[in-house]
């Protein structure tokens, strides 16, 4: 197994919560990220009526952050995007606010693979007038004709975006009014309450 591998740590059959049947394999792994740190996988998947959940977390805590990268072009689309279930994704210029939900998970994708994923989204949900300028912005971006900033704000600090060297990565601190604006940011100021007292 090479050091880019995840390492199996258990790996063992289950109850299926859906369908009842012994068929549920939960696999637990811990994968180490370079630059970002140890991830551990939960990866749940019955054989028998195709349920699937995958859990992805940091190992460790670190300090709240804002990451921004400039996507100027069709190879900036491949930039590994690591989301913990408390990171918010914004793309201003496209109006795109992805904020977390009760029970978000995890995620490893790209950022052409979140665009895809919104086109779907918008191509379900809105009306006809609104859908076809939405997805026609977001075919653009994904054309490389629409330069846009993607931005992860996690309060968590367990985000990360993998760039290639060189590339145009802002990593700030998030400051106490964005923590108070971001969902789950009050749990890490309650924490620093806590400690503090």
């Amino acid at each position: 197994m090479s050091n880019d591998e995840p390492k199996i740590l258990e790996s063992v059959i289950e109850v299926c919560p859906y369908c009842g049947k012994r068929s549920l394999r939960v696999t637990e792994a811990l994968h180490n990220v370079p630059n970002f740190g140890p991830l551990l996988i939960i990866v749940l998947k019955c054989s028998n009526c195709g349920y699937k959940h995958t859990s992805i977390s940091h190992v460790e805590q670190h300090n709240p952050v804002r990451i921004k990268f400039r996507v100027e072009g069709i190879h900036d689309l491949n930039a590994k995007v690591i989301r913990s279930p408390t990171a918010t994704v914004r793309i201003p210029e496209l109006g795109i606010v992805i904020e977390p939900g009760p029970s978000s998970q995890g995620e490893i994708t790209t950022i052409e693979g979140y665009l895809l994923r919104i086109l779907d989204i918008v191509e379900s949900l809105f009306e006809k007038p609104k859908r076809e300028n939405i997805a026609k912005n977001i075919k653009r971006a994904l054309s490389g004709e629409i330069p846009f900033t993607f931005i992860l704000e996690d309060p968590f600090g367990n985000s990360a975006l993998m760039v290639e060297e060189g590339s145009s990565l802002i990593k700030e601190s998030l400051d106490i009014e964005d923590l108070k604006r971001l969902k789950y940011g009050d749990a890490i100021l309650e924490m620093r309450r806590r400690r503090d007292v």
